[in-house]
């Protein structure tokens, strides 16, 4: 059962206006020691007495038994939908957990001994070991503990990381933002939304409401650490912090430099992103083809030809323009469903769900597999509205198991524009300026809105060809 009462008590070491860089020490083979990481794990897990009254008949080491614990939570909190998909565990990949802890089948038979956790015994071969959660009596709210094994903490700093360090490290200038000591959380009203949630789906009947609830509260206590958690992965090249994992209901308990944020959101940002495909020039001047993530694809494959020169053949088609004119309305959602409710496909209904159900045609349109069409009514109403779009989008998730090559592509674009072009240009004119990251969004205090969208309409009206429409939202 969810626990309603987290108590003040559950932050108390931790302290909202933290001093960055406090336990850090000297540098140790090109990494910045540590003499402590800070994890996570639920309340009414002591492991030091578990460990105490009941020695493993193992060599270890406790701070070992600590961050398998952590993982539970930690993982969900970067990854959503996973407690969905898996049954409430949590899926752990065997190959990393080994690189940390090469005997860790030992650590993860001892917690399910002890009635710590459960563990779901299917897996993917070295992929996927056993999916863990917290047994009934165990599971409770997060709390801090700290580790201080180096190797460990070195291993989770900065070893076996789906992190790109060179795009992460031109990205310093905005880390700083989260270490100079102007960040806080209200931590009381964070809890109370989360509380809140927790709540109402409970009533809902949802399934792991603490295991949900704990997800949530990962990136809250992170923040509120001394620890930045910060990098560019390797596939999207997206930019990950723990604001890009909080939950958004959560937001307006952030301030900077006691100053309201204030985010600036490109509207139909997925339609938007898509504009490049249908002009060559654009194609070219975003270096796309280098951005499509495929094995079909590669410079001067004849997969890249085809591509180029069906754009070519279909950018002036109707439908085509059509796409296009809808997207730079701002409103693509909203035109699209007026076409679909014109045509009798979708019935009149009300302005919010047929929005949903627009933007579920859409995504599914973009991101499933072409084998989807065999079976997918949302993808056939968009093939049969903008059959040469589709075409385009078709082409690019073409071979097995390639269909991911379009989200991340989109993913790339997004990240070049908004954090190598717009946010360094900003960082270059006035390096004063706060800038916090989601995605396809700049967060500032709201006396800089202003500058940082003028800058963010001159990035995209220079690469995609007209700048999208903004949506600024205050998080208070």
């Amino acid at each position: 059962m969810f626990n309603r009462k987290t108590g003040s008590a559950l932050i108390s070491s931790l302290n909202n206006n933290y001093s960055p860089n406090q336990n850090a020490g000297f540098v140790s083979n090109g990494y910045e020691r540590r003499s402590s990481l800070t994890l996570y794990v639920p309340m009414k897990i002591d492991i030091d007495e578990i460990l105490l009254r009941n020695p493993p008949d193992f060599e270890y080491d406790r701070d070992k038994f600590v961050y398998i614990l952590h993982l539970i939570s930690s993982i969900p909190s970067r990854k959503n939908n996973v407690l969905d998909n898996n049954a409430g565990y949590t899926p752990v990949n065997k190959r990393l957990l080994q690189r940390r802890i090469h005997n860790y089948s030992k650590y993860i038979d001892y917690l399910a001994e002890k009635g710590l956790v459960e563990v779901d015994k299917q897996f993917i071969p070295d992929k996927k070991s056993g999916g863990l959660k917290f047994s009934k009596e165990y599971i409770s709210v997060l709390v801090p503990v700290e580790i201080t094994k180096w190797t460990l903490i070195k291993s989770i700093l900065y070893l076996n990381q789906n992190k790109n360090n060179l795009l992460t490290e031109g990205l310093t200038f905005l880390k700083k933002w989260f270490e100079d000591g102007k960040l806080t959380v209200n931590f009381e009203g964070a809890k109370e939304e989360l509380n809140k949630l927790a709540i109402e789906e409970e009533e809902l009947g949802l399934p792991n409401i603490q295991e949900r609830f704990n997800s949530r509260l990962v990136p809250l206590l992170e923040l509120m650490s001394d620890y930045t958690v910060f990098g560019v992965d390797n596939t999207g090249y997206r930019l990950h912090t723990s604001i890009t994992r909080l939950k958004k209901e959560l937001r307006k308990n952030i301030k900077y430099d006691n100053k309201t944020l204030v985010s600036i959101d490109i509207v139909n940002s997925q339609p938007f992103l898509t504009l490049p495909l249908f002009d060559l020039e654009k194609i070219h001047t975003n270096d796309i083809l280098s951005k499509i993530k495929s094995p079909l694809y590669f410079p001067n494959s004849e997969m890249s030809d085809t591509l180029l020169k069906t754009i070519e053949m279909v950018k002036d088609e109707e439908d085509v323009k059509i796409f296009i004119d809808c997207v730079w309305s701002g409103n693509f959602y909203e035109k699209f469903g007026e076409i679909l409710q014109k045509e009798e496909i979708l019935p009149n209904e009300s302005f919010q769900g047929l929005r949903k159900k627009v933007k579920e045609i859409t995504f599914e349109s973009i991101y499933s597999p072409n084998t989807s069409i065999a079976y997918s009514s949302c993808v056939k109403i968009f093939k049969s509205t903008f059959p040469n779009v589709y075409k385009i989008f078709e082409l690019i998730k073409t071979g097995r198991g390639n269909h991911p090559a379009f989200s991340i592509m989109l993913q790339r674009l997004e990240s070049e524009l908004i954090l190598e072009k717009a946010c360094k240009i900003i960082n270059r004119i006035n390096p004063e300026i706060p800038l916090f990251t989601i995605h396809d969004s700049i967060a500032t205090t709201e006396e800089h809105t202003t500058f940082v969208e003028n800058i963010m309409t001159k990035v995209f009206t220079k690469y995609i060809g007209k700048s999208p429409k903004f949506k600024l939202e205050r998080w208070d």
